[in-house]
């Protein structure tokens, strides 16, 4: 059992968010709802999943498992989003109730847009109904994924309130570095899924590390992350992975090792 899994960060609402997450995409039945039941037993606070994912009951199922043996509700914060087909006012408020309903939950801690619409206009309804929801106190944060600048100067120009998080793909040598810093300049944090699919892990400067710290290139890939003040959401169905995953809270790379992993893209 691992006590205290990561820092967090505070987010622009004044949100404290675990710098950490697990992420349940790809995961289905049985195995969603061990894995999450697992992964919060062996201390991960931050669990993101989606309708999309089809396994939004699971995850509910794997997290009321976990409460109380393992982690009070108030300690865990969940992240779900909303998909196209409710990218609209009305819509999101009926996405947040189904949601809720899988996930036997009263409250989202942070509620994302899964992907842009070609069309600012029906991004701008959304997020007005983003606004909404976070009003009701059925949702805590709100963020996006997938923004890039492009899609989300026209939202930020429109919003009442600022987007706490945007997710996005990111992984050494695959990193959108424009997108990052325009959300930086707004105060907007990434989180990063994805952190190790598309890495490039079996390079020298990584494996260099990875010796250096007695450490597995995907801990060294997740720790960069992490350095990089952007929050990381491996996603496994194999215990192994997910304990492994969690393993990086004990060092932190330098400056110069950062710019090295940098440097790859």
């Amino acid at each position: 059992m691992v006590n205290n899994l990561a820092k967090h960060l505070s987010l622009n609402d004044n949100t404290m968010i675990p710098s950490l997450g697990f992420g349940t995409a790809e995961l289905k039945g049985g195995k969603a709802a061990d894995s999450v039941s697992f992964a919060i037993k062996h201390g991960y606070r931050l669990i993101d999943t989606s309708p999309n994912y089809g396994n939004e009951e699971e995850v509910g199922k794997g997290i009321q498992s976990a409460l109380g043996n393992d982690a009070a509700r108030e300690d865990l914060f969940i992240s779900t989003k909303v998909e196209e087909d409710d990218m609209s006012f009305e819509g999101v408020q009926k996405s947040v109730e189904e949601s809720l309903g899988r996930l036997k939950l009263d409250y989202i801690d942070l509620l994302l847009i899964h992907s842009p619409s070609d069309n600012d206009e029906v991004n701008i309804e959304t997020w007005k109904g983003f606004e909404a929801v976070l009003k009701s106190g059925k949702v805590k944060s709100i963020g996006i994924s997938n923004f890039t600048r492009k899609e989300l100067k026209p939202l930020l120009d429109n919003a009442t309130v600022t987007p706490s998080i945007n997710q996005v793909e990111l992984a050494p040598g695959n990193v959108d570095w424009d997108t990052k810093e325009f959300c930086e300049s707004h105060d907007i944090v990434i989180m990063s899924y994805s952190p190790l699919k598309k890495g490039q892990l079996d390079n020298e400067t990584i494996k260099k590390l990875a010796d250096q710290y007695g450490k597995s290139p995907q801990q060294i890939a997740l720790r960069w992350t992490v350095d990089l003040n952007t929050i990381p959401i491996p996603r496994s169905g194999n215990e192994e992975h997910i304990q492994s995953n969690a393993e990086i809270v004990d060092f932190s790379l330098t400056e110069n090792e950062v710019q090295a992993i940098k440097d790859l893209t």
